[in-house]
């Protein structure tokens, strides 16, 4: 029982939440909605309905999930619902994980689900709900009656939850067909690539399609766009089970509906709400389904309506004259002829007639006026190609003068741009020869000089008053900026996944840098120097030093280091490199520096924009050796606004802007955006590694700048970088300690690897301190929780199983507070971890990065052991 009675029912206010799988405006879960909220507002009861869309179809990952619950705990936190309405499988899984940190004991009404099981609730009492059972046997049956020698049904789906759980049902009907047809299933095909599969199928073939398409590529388009393009590009058959989908393609069938899912789910809200108590068949299948088709679809493939079941819904039935009762023919026959004698009433005033003209003349005006004011490029033309008319932005954007001059001409004849003249005639006469509009067209417009532009087109037949095509109306809009977000974003995303991977090898590298390097020193201190074998240790200790380097440069384009950033004056820096650079260069290459005075300070690690700066005249030089030419570095101070911030995934403010351009053969569009990726490369096998740009891209990104690149062949190719000046300037220059320290104190070393466990705790006893190694976290804490004064500092590894060093830290600092901690790692990402303001762990004194060598842990424990308070890692 509940808290609801029927009694108080009415006066009582309730608080509802609707929780959406999917994203406002998906036309199946809107229908859902719409269901709901009819019965809500009939029913008599004072209700409150919160609303959540989850947007599962473009966001399906746990860490997603996980913030969702995270969101919802916050911003519900106290609030009370008497019922959860969840529509589809993904709302009714995130409510049956997390409801019991949620919404504790609240009753849960589901609907939309596909493919379900008791086992799902198991025993929760307090769930009920409608399933999605569509009738695929009966759609099946139908199908053959309608398809003479249909054979083969294909299904169009993708790997998500909700379409996972319909193939599953189709499946279970597979089994009655075995005779009759087969099933392909076709998950996750990029868009070209079924309709590709779409134009080869057979006309004893037809396609079912789910309501849940992403592509193979991550692209996510709504079902009705898919069935558009689809009917409209093939000649296969399109069948599907949802009624929303009718008028998009499909040819019908017995289809579920949305509203009715919505409607019965409320009316279990509601009777919870007024009885107080769950429904006595809690969950239950919509049993009301309709037999409904498209006029224009069975037309379209010549089905004869004989066959369709009795009392069928057809949609898009034209409405013919002689089906007109008698009451509403002479109705409009009356009109007729009362519009008659007006007309002629019209026809004989001169003076009416001519007032009419003007107003006409208007409209056109203002129509003219409109057109020009709209951003877009509008033209419209005649079966010809010849111009009928066109807008203010169409002539200025190719620069062909007046909208009234160009009538009547072709374009070969006004010389526009002949590639994209050429590739517009194919367009139109295509439109023109099928009556079917073709949208969305992308096109990059390259003209010399100019950057690209990325333009969206739309061509759409023009009919006479016959129903005739006469010629063809084209619309573009520049979505330059969009494509480049969308690149943008792109190449954000491959390199935090390339970090993450670097990231990884780096920390088990690291831990084997640290245990070689260690050993090595032990040995080195056992053997006379100068012998054959002392050198081949030296030898080998360095070349664990460069190993370390090298860990170092794989982490720079993922996660580059602050360890080296300081107040900078980039001036100097440029100046510096270009003085460098002159004196390798041939003298058919000139390199000039642009430098103001008076440049602000940055924080920033001078050898990192160097090597930045090398990196880029590098490729300048590559491309200008052959023709000689200029590089020109250039420092200027400018204000990034919120547009160009967003580009380039910055925030707005006053940058430093670093520019190195040249005057070489540029970069080819086609491969402006790859340029970054790391091994990318254009050069021979023996002239580079692809990872300059790479670097160059992840120095920049970790001093929190940006970077955008520019290319006009043999005009100006430019490479632009914004160093953040605002709120950067700090001291991070630590003393040196001098010579190797020694100490007398007594260290706790923690550490699960069994080399470092056996080599640094000897390292540590060599400098005088006494050293107690253990390899386990528990029997650490144990140590210090049996003797707490005992130990003088505890050195502890971050990557432990079962607890990690700053859970250790925070379970020692509750028994010894006084006790300082230093944490070894091979992951940057622990400083971020300790730089949280809620982790509440003060005795961290430092975080000391792997690989380190006997010289660099001494540094460290002194740092420790001297300083009361926590030391930047």
């Amino acid at each position: 029982m509940f808290t609801s009675a029927n009694a108080s029912a009415e006066s009582e206010k309730f608080n509802i939440l609707f929780l959406n799988s999917y994203q406002n405006g998906y036309a199946w879960s809107d229908d859902i909605l719409k269901g709901v909220r009819d019965v809500l507002n009939s029913s008599g009861l004072t209700v409150d309905l919160h609303i959540e869309y989850m947007d599962t179809k473009r966001f399906q990952r746990e860490e997603f999930m996980d913030i969702l619950h995270s969101y919802y705990a916050y911003k519900y936190k106290g609030y009370k619902f008497s019922v959860i309405i969840v529509s589809d499988n993904n709302a009714l899984n995130f409510m049956l994980r997390f409801q019991d940190s949620l919404f504790p004991g609240v009753p849960v009404v589901f609907c939309g689900i596909n493919d379900f099981k008791p086992s799902l609730i198991g025993d929760r009492e307090n769930y009920a709900g409608v399933l999605e059972h569509p009738d695929i046997r009966a759609n099946l049956n139908l199908f053959l009656r309608l398809v003479p020698g249909l054979s083969k049904v294909s299904v169009v789906g993708d790997n998500s939850v909700t379409s996972r759980a319909i193939q599953a049902q189709i499946r279970q009907a597979e089994p009655d067909f075995r005779d009759t047809l087969t099933f392909d299933y076709w998950n996750d095909l990029s868009l070209d690539e079924l309709l590709a599969k779409a134009r080869n199928m057979d006309r004893d073939e037809i396609l079912l399609f789910t309501p849940f398409y992403k592509g193979a590529h991550g692209e996510l388009f709504s079902a009705e766009e898919v069935l558009e393009i689809i009917y409209d590009n093939t000649d296969v058959m399109i069948s599907s089970v949802w009624e929303f989908l009718l008028g998009h393609g499909i040819v019908g069938g017995k289809l579920l509906s949305g509203i009715e899912q919505g409607t019965q789910a409320a009316h279990m809200a509601v009777g919870i709400l007024k009885n107080g108590q769950m429904p006595r068949i809690r969950v239950v299948t919509p049993t009301n389904e309709r037999f409904m088709f498209d006029y224009n679809v069975l037309e379209r493939f010549k089905i004869d309506r004989a066959l369709l079941p009795d009392d069928s819904v057809i949609i898009n039935t034209p409405d013919y004259f002689y089906k007109l009762n008698k009451q509403v023919f002479w109705n409009i026959i009356v009109s007729i002829l009362v519009l008659s004698l007006i007309l002629v009433m019209l026809v004989i005033s001169i003076l009416q007639r001519r007032k009419v003209e003007k107003r006409i003349t208007a409209q056109l005006s203002f129509q003219e006026i409109l057109m020009d004011t709209l951003p877009l490029l509008i033209c419209w033309k005649d079966r010809d190609q010849r111009y009928l008319g066109a807008n203010h932005s169409f002539t200025d954007f190719f620069e062909i003068g007046l909208p009234t001059s160009i009538i009547g001409y072709s374009d070969s004849e006004l010389g526009t741009d002949n590639r994209f003249a050429a590739q517009a005639a194919v367009w139109d006469r295509k439109v023109i020869e099928t009556g079917r509009p073709i949208l969305r067209i992308s096109w990059a417009m390259i003209r010399e000089g100019i950057d690209p532009v990325w333009l969206e087109i739309n061509k759409v037949p023009l009919y006479n008053e016959r129903g005739q095509v006469v010629g063809t109306l084209s619309t573009a809009q520049d979505v330059t900026l969009r494509v480049n977000l969308e690149k943008q974003l792109l190449q954000s995303q491959k390199m935090e996944a390339i970090g993450t991977l670097a990231g990884g090898i780096a920390h088990d590298f690291n831990n084997i840098l640290t245990s070689i390097m260690n050993s090595v020193e032990l040995a080195l201190s056992d053997i006379e120097e100068g012998t054959i074998t002392w050198k081949d240790l030296d030898r080998a200790i360095k070349a664990a030093q460069r190993g370390s380097r090298v860990v170092k440069q794989i982490l720079t384009f993922s996660r580059p280091s602050q360890e080296g950033f300081k107040p900078t004056d980039i001036g100097e820096v440029v100046q510096e490199t270009v003085d460098f650079i002159k004196a390798s260069l041939p003298r058919n290459i000139e390199v000039s520096a642009v430098v103001p005075d008076g440049a602000p300070l940055v924080m920033a690690d001078p050898t990192q924009i160097h090597q930045v700066i090398m990196n880029l005249c590098t490729n300048s030089f590559q491309s200008l050796r052959g023709a000689g030419g200029s590089i020109v570095v250039a420092l200027t101070t400018v204000e990034v606004g919120d547009e160009q911030a967003q580009f380039m995934r910055v925030s707005p403010g006053v940058y430093l802007r670093l520019e190195i351009s040249d005057n070489g053969p540029g970069i080819d569009v086609d491969i402006l955006d790859k340029i970054f990726d790391p091994f990318f490369t254009t050069k021979g096998k023996a002239e580079g590694t692809g990872l300059g740009l790479a670097v160059v891209h992840g120095l920049v990104k970790g001093h929190g700048g940006g970077i955008s690149v520019s290319s006009s062949p043999e005009v100006k190719t430019s490479f632009e970088i914004y160093l953040p000046v605002h709120g950067q300037l700090r001291d991070v220059v630590h003393a040196s300690l001098g010579a190797i320290p020694h100490g007398q104190e007594n260290i706790l070393f923690v550490e699960d690897d069994e080399d470092q466990l056996e080599t640094t705790p000897r390292i540590l006893e060599s400098l005088g301190y006494r050293v107690t190694a253990l390899a386990s976290p528990q029997d650490a804490f144990q140590a210090v929780l049996e003797d707490p004064g005992r130990f003088d500092m505890m050195i502890t590894d971050y990557d432990m199983p079962h607890t990690n060093g700053i859970e250790l830290a925070r379970m020692v600092q509750d028994v010894a507070p006084e006790l300082p901690v230093m944490i070894v790692s091979g992951r940057r990402t622990v400083l971020s971890y300790l730089s949280d303001e809620d982790a509440g762990i003060i005795n961290v004194r430092k975080v000391l990065m792997k690989p380190y060598n006997k010289t660099i842990i001494a540094d460290a424990v002194r740092e420790v052991l001297m300083s009361p308070e926590k030391i930047d890692g």
